[in-house]
């Protein structure tokens, strides 16, 4: 009798003591509780992930000089896009999105040219520059939706290297940019039609190509070649180093639009379209898909498609996008 009184008692007291434990919605002590989640996000122009979110980094661009006197360049590996596309005579220059990470020397930086801005404003960005073409000028000067950073009238976020001859010698810095950006109080997006997908590419069906060149016209070529996970690029049959590290320079993913690239009348300048639809291919993991790409208007995205009209995926990193004439050759 005794004993079923004391398991009487002790089953009150337990009861009693889950009770008061809980009463006013509070819960139990869990080990679960005590484990820190970090949360993780993506760069919207690399879609790497970060714990570190996105949106405190500021963006921008700038034009990047391509003649054989401004290699090696710096800060090219420190963008996150570098889209590279000609200029007068053919010689080829870099328009780069910075915003993952910081570099302390951009540039040769050199002139705009009017589909350098059609670039800028697919993206909103303030775009560093030096000059730049009769009809470029006009258009920064008569759209206010242009965030121009032009040297010319901004030389403080600027300098000249020494050790190299005018007009290859002009540089900034992200630091320096992030502060013209500042000054002038520009409000600024992270949009991009990029989308990321680092299993897209684990399809058999896709053909696979370790050797891409693209051959623009007659006096410039630059080759990729795939190997552990990056393309390397070479220019004229040199690798492409980024000056401040010395490290090749690499890309996870290749684009190659083609369109349609003209004289203007002074037959130096040129036209290009990138207002439009086209082909061209990408190039990812060692293998290449051939794309269909549009452009609706000058502020909209360009968009990228299979030939079966499906949107899509770059593999996570940084990327390349070569903008070619329709004729050019390109072979992998």
């Amino acid at each position: 009798m005794r004993k079923k009184i004391l398991l009487s008692l002790l089953s009150i007291f337990v009861i009693s003591s889950l009770f008061i434990s809980c009463k006013d919605g509070e819960t139990l002590p869990s080990s679960s509780n005590n484990v820190e989640v970090s949360k993780t996000y993506s760069y919207p122009f690399t879609g790497l992930e970060t714990t570190e979110d996105p949106s405190n980094n500021t963006p921008f661009m700038a034009v990047v000089e391509n003649s054989k006197q401004a290699r090696p360049q710096s800060g090219l590996s420190f963008a996150d896009i570098v889209y590279e596309t000609s200029a007068e005579g053919g010689i080829p220059r870099f328009i780069a999105v910075y915003h993952s990470k910081m570099s302390e020397k951009i540039g040769p930086i050199r002139s705009i040219r009017p589909y350098f801005l059609t670039i800028s404003k697919e993206y909103t960005l303030p775009i560093a520059h030096c000059g730049g073409s009769k009809e470029a000028l006009s258009e920064v000067k008569n759209d206010t939706a242009l965030m121009s950073l032009n040297e010319m009238s901004n030389g403080k976020y600027y300098y000249r290297d020494n050790s190299r001859k005018a007009p290859h010698n002009l540089y900034t810095s992200s630091d320096k940019i992030l502060k013209a950006i500042s000054d002038k109080q520009y409000n600024l997006s992270t949009k991009t039609p990029l989308k990321f997908n680092k299993e897209y590419f684990n399809n058999d069906n896709f053909k696979t190509s370790d050797n891409i060149t693209v051959t623009p016209n007659k006096v410039y070529e630059t080759t990729y070649k795939y190997k552990d996970g990056v393309y390397t690029k070479y220019m004229d049959g040199e690798v492409a180093k980024d000056a401040i590290t010395n490290n090749d320079l690499t890309f996870s993913n290749v684009i190659v639009q083609k369109t349609d690239i003209t004289l203007q009348t002074d037959n130096s300048h040129l036209n290009i379209d990138l207002v439009k639809d086209g082909e061209g291919y990408l190039f990812s993991q060692g293998k290449v898909i051939e794309i269909k790409w549009s452009k609706d208007s000058e502020f909209s995205s360009t968009r990228l498609y299979d030939l079966e009209n499906n949107e899509v995926f770059l593999s996570p990193g940084n990327t390349i996008w070569n903008i070619v004439d329709s004729d050019s050759k390109i072979t992998f």
